[in-house]
């Protein structure tokens, strides 16, 4: 019935717990498919010390997050697709409450609430407001406009989501393989799409926030952020009711670009304060309003 996709790599601190995590779900008509890219530490080795029919590992090269998961897509058998980070965690029930809500209301998408494990402070955060889905009427079901709700563009992670395959596939929806940042335009093409999308409104996934994690490497990865967003703007810009969200989208582009371009390096700081300074320009031009100002986020 459900098919996860987990894309691999240098995970051996990570990848036991998470089989085991799933393993233990109350819900157990599932596969797990790994897609080993190219780790050089032990998690292959982990992975394979497994005994379940139900686990079923891929070795690829260098596909990157997006691409490990366009190829697990294309091996996967179940009627639904979630999407898993190695080193995220979730609740036991996560399976079995977001696999009934997609039966019981048909939806393309099911949405749960989230909140993030501060692996420093080993603690968990519930500070993103928008993921704990609080505006949100669990008993709603409908597309984007129907629901009439902004907040749910800011929703762009992958892992706290459930898909129909065929969904997915028929709409030809697939991860842009880039080295980061590919769930930006993955994730906004899925919300504009969906004809139906419902919510979980229990916190079942946590997102494990960790400095070694792709996702927080500003020096190395800056450019695949203004590349997936360019991405994302090509999707959102062509929707047919974008006036009702890009309020919300500008504020998530440009805030996302203000908290990179504080962790940014001193030798990207220039290259990177210019390209910020364009989108902010590009942004007010789209709004019609000075909206942003490059002053409020230097400091």
């Amino acid at each position: 019935m459900i098919s996860v996709i987990i894309p691999v790599y240098n995970l051996e601190k990570y990848i036991k717990t998470c089989v085991n995590m799933f393993l233990n779900q109350t819900y157990s008509d599932f596969e797990l498919i790994f897609v080993n890219d190219a780790s050089n530490d032990n998690s292959l080795e982990i992975l394979k010390s497994f005994d379940d029919p139900r686990i079923k590992i891929f070795t690829v090269e260098k596909l990157y997050a997006g691409g490990a998961r366009n190829f697990g897509l294309k091996q996967a058998k179940g009627e639904w697709i979630i999407f898993f980070d190695g080193d995220d965690i979730c609740k036991d029930t996560f399976f079995e409450k977001m696999v009934k809500k997609a039966q019981d209301t048909n939806s393309d998408i099911v949405i749960c609430a989230s909140n993030e494990f501060i692996e420093k402070k080993q603690k968990f955060s519930n500070h993103r407001a928008a993921h704990l889905l609080k505006s949100i009427d669990e008993n709603l079901s409908g597309n984007l406009h129907n629901i009439k709700n902004t907040s749910l563009i800011e929703l762009v992670e992958p892992w706290n989501k459930i898909y129909k395959k065929d969904f997915l596939i028929s709409n030809n929806i697939k991860f842009p393989e880039i080295k980061c940042a590919e769930d930006l335009p993955f994730s906004c093409e899925v919300l504009i799409k969906a004809d139906k999308i419902s919510f979980v409104k229990d916190i079942l996934v946590s997102r494990r926030i960790r400095k070694a994690s792709v996702s927080f490497k500003a020096d190395n990865n800056w450019k695949n952020y203004f590349k997936a967003y360019k991405m994302a703007d090509e999707i959102v810009f062509e929707y047919k009711y974008f006036d009702e969200i890009k309020e919300a989208y500008f504020d998530r582009k440009i805030n996302t670009f203000a908290y990179f371009y504080k962790k940014v390096g001193i030798l990207n700081k220039i290259p990177y304060l210019l390209k910020f300074i364009s989108e902010i320009k590009n942004s007010n031009t789209v709004l019609k309003a000075n909206k942003y100002n490059i002053l409020n986020y230097l400091f």
